[in-house]
């Protein structure tokens, strides 16, 4: 292959040396010579190569010209053909259309986003251009050449997610409404116009014209269509009557507008050279596939009223009128908007939501096959925590509040991500619910419009095949990273926003599975009480029944914090749905007035309390000061609720400023750790259930981790479940649990993963090992599988040796030869953190205490180490982690003079002072040894100087951080919107943290103080 294009990826080299050979005496030289640039650029160049030897051989040399002067032409057609292979055959086939795309007009070009109105102007002008083309070859014509165009608008990063499905939708619209005008043309030369007698007309000729509107549904209703989305339509008309008659006489108005709905679907559907319109689905009008194709407006206002099922409502949520009369598409909405939007609290509607997940969940079930298996667990649409979970969770929330809300039902509402933030702006979705929903959303969109782009097929799962996984990953704009491929971060970013949407989906809804069975029990007496009628009737209901909460809520409503009023309010409506709660309540009113405190400092303490409303007693009561261990065997729900209690207890003390950060941090790591030993117990117990008795003595590694359990109860009081419970049943087991990252510090946080990675001890056989591979995955699914009552705990196993390519349970020797010859710098410094918290602890010490020794032997001079190889690989990490994660002014971990530069500079003194011979703790406690180690001949040291300034800059940090989780209810690695900057300050303040002037001066000073330390340290002394 030529040298210049030695450095790109094909997938098939040898297939694109052919087309190059075959391309290059045909190129003019200048494109020649872009070529290897543009080709580097984009995803597929295998793909690109290919069209482009075919369009080549297709193109008319005032094409081939244009090219050769405007480069930008050339990067437009490289890229259409990279992403997508059905549009690159209409450019193969029409090579003059890279010349419309590449106009440089004032209402022209790809830099601009044509309306509606441009769009339905440039319909009606391209027909004059193609008056000899049958009209379903015209549309489809039309819609291929601006689908080119939105497109390469997309795909170079042009447009967003939302602009991009307006476009798409706005699109649709014009071909509904031009396939309409023509269809209508037609029948009514053979019957004439359709008419209606009007009564009330004043004069004797009452006769009026009757008119079609064509109503949207779904993704079209919404206006966020997909490349290959189905359109969902229903068709209304006004009047009956009779047409005026034609050529072929008069009919019936229904009949007129059924053959009216049956052309149209005709001119959308049917297959022509060009491929159809649309695929157009109709079961979603009245009476689904046993209905007229067309109905008149009130015999469809009376099947709303009276038959319709609920799951027929909701979707009526998206409904919009795409094409033909306005008027009567708009009356019929305003009809039905009470229907769908209630006043009261509507248990059928989230039924409705909860039935239509099960649905689909037993659909994505009923496979058997791996393939099947495979394309449940990563379907971005219909995979749980999926896009259809968010577009679920927002109608359902729409459909509780909006009828009391009416902001939550306007115009542009049937958008997912105008409803979520609707949802925010009126407080029904917390900052962190609508930030990491709104996230999930356009990630999972935009990996939808890439997996349809391709083929145009309407395609949701992320393809199996590795090579095809890559290139979709790259299409998504995702490059291999930290020893990952891009298949492999896709991945794991696609479970990770499914995980954070079922967690949001379970505890949001006003009511999850769990409590439907009980709630329809009481369904007879309780219904109307279920939620309020609105802020007026909570309050009217309260003065009735529990006059001492009516008044403390009326105190809140008068104070000025937002937060506050909103979170007082919610947390109430919650309450009242437990009778017996609300009773407690009024006998301890003061506990609403400290929730209150909670509220105004905290989303993350608001959200967790109005979806619990029952924690409020967990926090607060006297005699519950200290969490209880759980007196039987446990279960992951059980495991889940008793963190939920103590996490929540932990971070109400730090909100009140009765604790202080590293203090909480101690805290949230003790319960981690709790957490950990149960859920691997639990995960033994469950291994012990999956493989079946064994009659076998139970010796050490045999065939099933499991029989480290304590088969036979103590001499003691104790049951085998408590004495299973303290770990006594793997302590002394070949197998440890090794804590890293910030569980490993001691400075778990909320919202933070755990990272642990597992270790076997130096005489465990091969047969022994996959024993303990098989017990570390239960306790990953333990850990990470959703309950009823939450994720019990965020594993992250990445940070083993060789990470996602290592085995997932490593063995003593391998886990020392690895430090002692491979790790790279930055896995020397992140191990620094290691600490056994389950199984055999002592084990796993020894083992980390030799590999200790072995990056002592590495790094550390006086052992013959050598401190400078190790400076150069953090210095080269560290400048990568800066180029790769780019945070902006504010940001304070990745940033220059943020965290990772305390971490590195700490870590890089620890390791080649040979200090590191044991875990110290947390970042202050490192910071302090290191301090009073002192310097000595051969290794730098920390003056009391440059100890304080870090240690202060830490703390800043770490409390930073700590407050943003608090207040946000999510982590970010840069400051707040200015709404939220005072309740951070506030919580820094309070604990003590010094924050001088604007907390962005002291963001900004605090980065430089430590930059320059780690500049004298980690560059400076290198040189």
């Amino acid at each position: 292959m030529q040298t210049e294009f030695a450095n790109i990826v094909f997938n098939e080299p040898l297939a694109a040396e052919a087309n190059l050979a075959i391309l290059q005496p045909r190129l003019p030289v200048a494109v020649w010579a872009a070529l290897p640039t543009l080709l580097e650029q984009v995803p597929s160049p295998d793909d690109a190569l290919n069209f482009l030897e075919r369009f080549w051989r297709a193109a008319p040399q005032t094409v081939i010209r244009h090219i050769e002067t405007h480069r930008a032409a050339l990067h437009y057609l490289l890229t259409l053909f990279s992403y997508s292979r059905f549009l690159s055959e209409s450019l193969v086939q029409q090579p003059e259309l890279i010349l419309w795309l590449d106009r440089r007009g004032a209402r022209e070009g790809i830099e601009r986003m044509k309306s509606h109105d441009d769009l339905l102007e440039d319909c009606y002008r391209f027909s004059t251009m193609a008056f000899d083309l049958p009209p379903a070859v015209f549309l489809a014509r039309f819609k291929r050449r601006e689908y080119l165009r939105i497109t390469l608008r997309d795909v170079l990063n042009l447009a967003s997610l939302a602009e991009t499905s307006l476009e798409l939708s706005d699109l649709a619209d014009v071909l509904i409404e031009r396939a309409l005008r023509l269809a209508a043309q037609h029948l009514e030369n053979l019957y004439g116009m359709p008419q209606w007698s009007d009564a009330s007309a004043a004069s004797q000729d009452n006769l009026q014209p009757a008119r079609m509107t064509v109503i949207s549904l779904g993704k079209l209703g919404g206006q966020e269509l997909n490349y290959s989305s189905d359109i969902d339509l229903m068709f209304l008309y006004d009047h009956d009557g009779t047409t005026a008659g034609g050529t072929s006489g008069k009919i019936a108005n229904l009949e007129y507008f059924v053959r009216l709905a049956q052309a149209i679907l005709k001119l959308l559907t049917e297959a022509t050279p060009e491929g159809a319109v649309f695929r157009v689905d109709m079961r979603l009008r009245p009476e689904g596939q046993l209905g007229d194709l067309a109905i008149s407006l009130p015999a469809a206002l009376d099947y709303y009223r009276t038959r319709a099922r609920e799951w027929e409502l909701q979707m009526l949520i998206k409904a919009r009128v795409s094409a033909g009369e306005a008027a009567t598409g708009e009356k019929f909405l305003r009809e039905v908007r009470p229907l769908i939007f209630r006043q009261e609290f509507h248990l059928a509607a989230v039924e409705a939501v909860l039935n239509a997940r099960e649905e689909i969940s037993r659909s994505l079930r009923r496979g058997g096959a791996t393939d099947e298996d495979y394309a449940a667990a990563w379907n971005v649409k219909l995979t749980p925590g999926g896009i259809r979970d968010i577009e679920f969770l927002a109608q359902c929330l729409q459909r509780v509040h909006g009828g009391r809300d009416p902001w939550l039902t306007s115009r542009g509402s049937g958008s997912t991500l105008v409803a979520l933030q609707h949802l925010h702006d009126k407080g029904y979705l917390t900052q962190r619910d609508f930030f990491l929903l709104g996230s999930a959303y356009q990630f999972l969109r935009k990996v939808e419009h890439r997996l349809q782009l391709r083929d145009g097929l309407q395609e949701h799962t992320l393809p199996q095949k590795t090579g095809a996984l890559e290139r979709i990953a790259r299409r998504c704009g995702i490059e291999a990273a930290d020893g990952r491929s891009a298949g492999e971060i896709l991945l794991e970013q696609t479970r990770r926003y499914f995980e954070e949407v079922r967690a949001i989906y379970m505890q949001s809804l006003p009511m999850t599975e769990r409590d439907a069975e009980s709630a329809a029990a009481r369904a007879g007496e309780r219904i109307p009480e279920m939620r309020s009628l609105g802020a007026d009737a909570l309050l009217v209901r309260l003065r009735t029944e529990f006059p001492a909460l009516a008044e403390r809520l009326m105190r809140h409503r008068a104070q000025s914090d937002p937060f506050a009023r909103r979170g007082v309010e919610k947390f109430l409506e919650s309450a009242l749905l437990d009778v017996a709660l609300t009773h407690e309540l009024e006998q301890n009113a003061e506990w609403l007035d400290r929730a209150a405190e909670l509220f105004a400092r905290s989303d993350f303490a608001a959200e967790t309390l109005i979806r619990d409303p029952h924690a409020i007693e967990r926090i607060f009561r006297a005699d519950d000061a200290g969490a209880r261990e759980l007196p039987f065997l446990p279960t992951m729900e059980s495991l889940r609720r008793r963190e939920h209690d103590e996490t929540l207890r932990a971070a109400a003390k730090s909100i009140l400023g009765e604790t202080k950060p590293f203090e909480t941090f101690a805290e949230l790591t003790r319960i981690a750790e709790k957490s950990v030993r149960s859920a691997l117990e639990l995960a033994a117990r469950e291994d012990e259930v999956a493989s079946g008795p064994s009659t076998a003595p139970a010796t050490a590694g045999k065939l099933r981790a499991s029989e480290w359990l304590v088969t036979r109860k103590s001499n003691n009081t104790k049951t085998e479940s408590e004495s299973a419970m303290e770990g006594g049943a793997l302590r002394d087991a070949p197998f440890a649990v090794i804590a890293l990252g910030r569980l490993g510090a001691g400075e778990f946080d909320i919202g933070s993963d755990a990272d642990v990675m597992f270790l076997t001890g130096p005489n465990v056989s091969e047969e022994e090992m996959v024993a303990w591979r098989r017990l570390a995955e239960r306790f990953i699914h333990v850990a990470g599988s959703y309950t009823s009552e939450g994720l019990l705990l965020p594993v992250d196993t990445r940070l083993r040796p060789r990470g996602g390519e290592g085995e997932i349970v490593q063995g003593a020797k391998y886990f020392v030869e690895y430090f002692s010859r491979d790790a790279e710098g930055w896995e020397a410094a992140t191990y620094l953190k290691a600490r056994a918290v389950a199984g055999n602890v002592a084990l796993g010490e020894r083992i980390l205490g030799e590999m200790r020794d072995a990056l002592r032997k590495r790094f550390a001079a006086a052992h013959g180490g050598e401190p400078a190889e190790l400076r150069r690989q953090l210095v080269h990490m560290r400048e990568r982690l800066e180029r790769e994660r780019p945070e902006g002014e504010t940001g304070f971990k990745t940033s220059a003079g943020g965290f990772f530069d305390i971490e590195y500079v700490v870590a890089f003194l620890a390791l080649t002072g040979g200090i590191a011979t044991a875990n110290p703790g947390n970042v202050l406690r490192q910071i302090e040894v290191l301090e009073k180690s002192g310097a000595s001949p051969g290794r730098a040291g920390l003056s009391e100087k440059d100890a304080r300034a870090l240690w202060e800059a830490a703390m800043f940090y770490r409390s930073l951080d700590h407050a943003m989780r608090l207040a946000l209810g999510r982590a970010s690695n840069a400051l707040p919107e200015p709404a939220q900057m005072p309740r951070v300050v506030a919580m820094m303040k309070q604990w003590g943290v010094s924050v001088v002037g604007s907390l962005q001066d002291s963001l900004a000073s605090t980065r430089n103080a430590v930059r320059q330390i780690y500049q004298a340290m980690m560059v400076e002394d290198s040189k």
